[in-house]
């Protein structure tokens, strides 16, 4: 080694132990700044008071803290901490970007009040929103989640601690609280145990964790002897959630050239969902998984079609694309595996599809769906939805009614989950106007009002469809249906009349059997239509009609 590269590196470890002398020397005043700076900072964009009762080194490079609270401007305390140790970095401190190693906390509990006199966790403004978006805009989507992540990684740290946490929600009409008994982490392992305290039910989380190769592996389920719902969720979001089994997996992220690509895998057994907006009943999935890639540019966010999903036996490709470059554009589409018919119908979800799952066929199906918004051009949106068949058709029907319109059959009629009546819809009831019977002047107003092109379409009318999307997205509201004859139909014999999407789907499933296999005519359905269609305050089909308005009975 030379005279010179021996001084240059006398030099850079006299410089290094300088520092760290400077650093044992000063380090209690640094942490007091730094405290003070954060506080600062915490106050100026989220309006929250940082409140620390005491602050020191302990060892090296821990700081332990004790009494920590955080207040918002406004509003009850969102979280207070009796201590709490975290050893960062030191070296990344030298990069500018900090990196907690480990964490010990006891006695921690975060505070979500939701009343109606205010929130405590509702402090970020529309300003800072709108600052945040703007944000993104100028760095670009893929930039802006790579730092999320990045962040979500340096400050889990590798290795920690936390016994007599908890997690509290309060509103006007209940409190729950969410406790986490243990939770423990290093190099080989995550282990943890949180209790709901109002039910006593248990969950436990398992795992391994990589702070530095940006991988996660977690599975979390339910170790009470009875089924329970996730703590929280309904009072968070109206839904309610559980599952035997979910195990997430995020297997690394790669960001180069304003491009990032995330990675990983996610299932999930024995799950249950209900929201009232989704389904009237509980909606259950035996098992499901997906194969994930994620992309994202300056621009957009996307689900990758190389991305592959199961639900119970049926395999598809999901491609979901938000896209910001001068409007907003969003994307979807699905594409199935060709399945076996009655495999199809009976891997389908549980509460909802229940008319058809039982449904035994001959053939295959292979469900396709495309759909393109741009939010700047809603008039122009592409909506394409099909069921593609081969040799399909129908053995049996087993518990389905699907042919109750065959013959006589009795119609209840409910008004907002209200029970009205209930009548014959055949020859029995006096009231009963055979198709043929139909004034042709009303066959054609009635088509001409609801459906011009009932005895030309499959079931389905796109463009009618197609106009409602773009009206109803203009509006932010719906205000005009895309739904035919035979849709209205299906919802009124077979289905209830609740707005919820599982119902809409069912219906169109229902559709497509009956219009596709012709499981009955144009002119049949038309028949019972004309019969139970409401003409006025609880008057159902065309005889009462005619009785009720030209006190006149319709003759067969």
């Amino acid at each position: 080694m030379s005279k010179l590269s021996k001084r240059v590196l006398k030099a850079a470890i006299l410089f290094v132990f300088g520092i760290l002398l400077l650093f044992l020397i000063f380090r209690n005043p640094l942490l007091h700044y730094v405290i003070g700076k954060v506080g600062d900072k915490m106050k100026f964009e989220k309006g929250l008071t940082l409140k620390i009762g005491s602050s020191s080194f302990s060892g090296f490079s821990t700081v332990a803290l004790g009494k920590v609270s955080l207040i918002p401007q406004s509003g009850d305390t969102l979280l207070i901490g009796d201590t709490l140790r975290i050893r960062p970095s030191i070296w990344t401190l030298f990069t500018g970007t900090l990196r907690i190693k480990q964490v010990e906390a006891s006695g921690i509990q975060l505070r979500l009040v939701n009343k109606k006199n205010g929130s405590n966790y509702k402090f970020v403004s529309e300003e800072k929103k709108k600052e945040k978006a703007e944000k993104i805009m100028a760095n670009g989507y893929s930039y802006f989640i790579a730092r999320l992540l990045d962040r979500a990684f340096n400050f889990a740290p590798q290795k920690a601690e936390i016994s007599n946490a908890s997690l509290l929600f309060v509103n006007d009409t209940l409190k729950r609280e969410v406790r986490l008994n243990k939770f423990h982490s290093d190099v080989n392992s995550v282990k943890g145990e949180f209790e709901d305290v109002v039910s006593n039910s248990l969950w436990e989380c398992s795992g391994s964790f990589s702070q530095t190769a940006h991988k996660l592996d977690l599975y979390v389920f339910p170790t009470s002897a009875k089924k329970c719902d996730l703590p929280l969720v309904n009072e968070l979001t109206g839904a309610s959630i559980s599952f035997d089994t979910v195990h997430v997996e995020l297997d690394g992220y790669q960001y180069s050239n304003h491009e990032l690509k995330v990675f990983g895998l996610a299932s999930m057994s024995g799950f249950s969902f209900h929201h009232k907006r989704i389904s009237e009943d509980s909606i259950k999935v035996k098992n499901a998984s997906i194969s994930y890639l994620i992309s994202s540019d300056a621009n957009s966010v996307m689900l990758d079609s190389s991305s592959v999903a199961t639900l119970s036996g049926i395999t598809f490709k999901p491609f979901v694309r938000f896209e910001m470059s001068g409007s907003r554009k969003y994307s979807l589409n699905l594409q199935t595996d060709t399945i076996p018919a009655t495999d199809f119908f009976a891997s389908l979800p549980q509460g909802m599809f229940d008319e058809v799952r039982t449904i035994e066929a001959d053939g295959t199906l292979k469900f396709l769906m495309s759909f393109h918004l741009d939010a700047a051009q809603p008039d122009d949106v592409v909506f394409d939805c099909s069921m593609k068949k081969n040799k399909f058709r129908i053995r049996k029907f087993n518990s389905s009614e699907l042919m109750k319109m065959t013959g006589e059959f009795s119609h209840s009629v409910y008004e907002n989950d209200r029970y009205i009546r209930s009548f014959l819809v055949g020859p029995s009831n006096s009231y009963f106007t055979p198709y043929e019977g139909v004034s042709p002047y009303f066959r054609n107003s009635v088509l001409t009002s609801e459906d011009g092109s009932f005895f030309y379409h499959n079931g389905f009318n796109e463009d009618a469809f197609r106009k409602s999307i773009a009206t109803n997205y203009k509006a932010k509201k719906f205000l005009r249906g895309g739904s035919t004859i035979s849709m209205q139909l299906v919802k009124n014999v077979f289905l209830n009349r609740k707005k919820t999407v599982a119902r809409k789907a069912e219906e169109a499933l229902i559709v497509w059997l009956i219009e596709s296999n012709r499981l009955y005519s144009k002119e049949r359905m038309l028949e019972v239509y004309f019969n139970i269609i409401e003409l006025g305050p609880n008057i159902y089909g065309i005889g009462e009609a005619s009785e009720f308005y030209f006190k006149k009975l319709l003759q067969p």
